[in-house]
């Protein structure tokens, strides 16, 4: 099982198994994160809950770019941190990876939008698949 929560820690949630991490490296990503990518995870809905704090959760949504679903992020309205986004129009909960305080058998697995990489960002080998846009879908 991993497990997080938002900076202040009144936000709270988990989920069961095991999970990917996507480091996405999308412009929007770094601007949402303050960071060179966004460590994501995708969590199916049914295995994910709150432990506390959902009501504290504030979901923001970026103008459309090319098409839906939106760009989304979730905050702690006490904090500001990060939480996790549950998007009506995707299958899945959005976990930033640097929520997480108990990591269970959560693991990056790839790159992706590496061709909007932050010109700053060297660009490493860590032995991950790259990938200059969007992956291939498994």
């Amino acid at each position: 099982m991993a497990s997080g929560s938002c900076l202040c820690g009144e936000v709270r949630f988990a989920f069961d198994g095991e999970a990917s991490v996507q480091l996405c490296h999308a412009t929007r990503c770094q601007k949402a994160t303050g960071s060179a990518f966004a460590a994501e995870i995708a969590v199916a809905p049914e295995r994910f809950r709150w432990l506390a704090g959902e009501e504290l959760v504030q979901t923001w949504t970026a103008p459309l770019l090319e098409r839906p679903p939106a760009y989304q992020r979730s905050l702690c309205r006490v904090c500001g941190g990060p939480t996790p986004l549950l998007h009506p129009e995707v299958p899945w909960v959005g976990i930033l990876a640097g929520s997480l305080d108990e990591a269970g058998g959560v693991r990056a697995t790839h790159h992706a939008f590496l061709d909007q990489r932050a010109q700053w960002l060297s660009e490493g080998e860590d032995g991950l698949p790259r990938y200059g846009m969007r992956p291939p879908r498994p």
